[in-house]
């Protein structure tokens, strides 16, 4: 099945960094709790904290620039912000905290993907195009063959199926239109009828035919939300590969845990 066709890419990522935005959570998660520690970021994989492959990757990764990191921070190089009592608290104050440093773009991504690497980054950044929003998206042939053991929810499009990426690339513009969507986007991202209601009745009714492709998605997604809204199709499956159920804290339910990079 053919690829869908590539948006023009921004310019040189390395010339343009972005701010990034770690969302660590806040408490009472059960992987946290049984675990013993405060936040599921801050849960021990491979000899240190989820979150640390998180900030390790975005340091080795050039087109970062700040990185801010919202929920007790997992090192004391890193200042964590205060989280918010739920998801979308903790996105405004982190990307509110981002938007004082009048950044171009505002990578926003969760702690708990610890197979993320600056390779994934930098390809994502790269081809990312010129829109206020841009979301990745992975085929399922990627995800299978890159996680096999990892069960995750696929949508089906015209272009092939697809799971989503547990980050987001957005220009300041965005922000606004963005905040009213994030809580329920975010509390139905295991549901693609939830978030196909989001966009409207009709797309959840394409959605179950087969009959929605990602040019629709975006035109719908652009019309509810008011701003330039772009889905990036990735190799790179570690971009979604978060964990969420104990048995994503062996290594072998996923590949090799990232290189150890050591926070500066």
């Amino acid at each position: 099945m053919p690829s869908p066709a590539p948006h023009p890419p921004l310019v040189d990522p390395a010339t343009s960094p972005v701010t990034a935005v770690v969302l660590g959570g806040g408490e009472g998660d059960a992987l946290a709790r049984a675990a013993g520690v405060r936040a599921k970021a801050l849960v021990p994989f491979g000899g240190k904290p989820l979150a640390c492959y998180v900030l390790e990757a975005l340091q080795a990764t050039p087109a970062v620039g700040a990185v801010l990191y919202v929920g007790t921070s997992p090192t004391p190089a890193v200042k964590g912000l205060e989280p918010g009592a739920t998801f979308l608290e903790s996105f405004q104050r982190g990307v509110q905290a981002a938007l004082k440093g009048r950044p171009e773009r505002i990578l926003v991504l969760t702690a708990d993907l610890p197979w993320l690497n600056p390779e994934a980054l930098t390809a994502f950044l790269a081809s990312a195009p010129d829109a206020e929003l841009v979301y990745p998206i992975i085929a399922e042939a990627s995800a299978r063959a890159q996680f096999p053991a990892q069960r995750r929810t696929f949508v089906r499009l015209k272009e092939g199926r697809f799971t989503g990426g547990n980050l987001m690339l957005l220009k300041p513009a965005a922000v606004a239109a963005l905040e009213p969507f994030i809580g329920r986007a975010y509390a139905g991202r295991k549901n693609p009828l939830v978030l196909a209601q989001l966009l409207g009745v009709d797309v959840i009714f394409r959605l179950l035919l087969g009959r929605l492709d990602l040019p629709a998605i975006e035109a719908r997604a652009e019309r509810v939300l008011g701003c330039t809204v772009r889905a990036v199709v990735t190799e790179h499956a570690s971009i979604g590969a978060d964990v969420d159920k104990p048995e994503h804290l062996s290594v072998a339910s996923g590949g090799a845990v990232s290189g150890a990079v050591g926070i500066k």
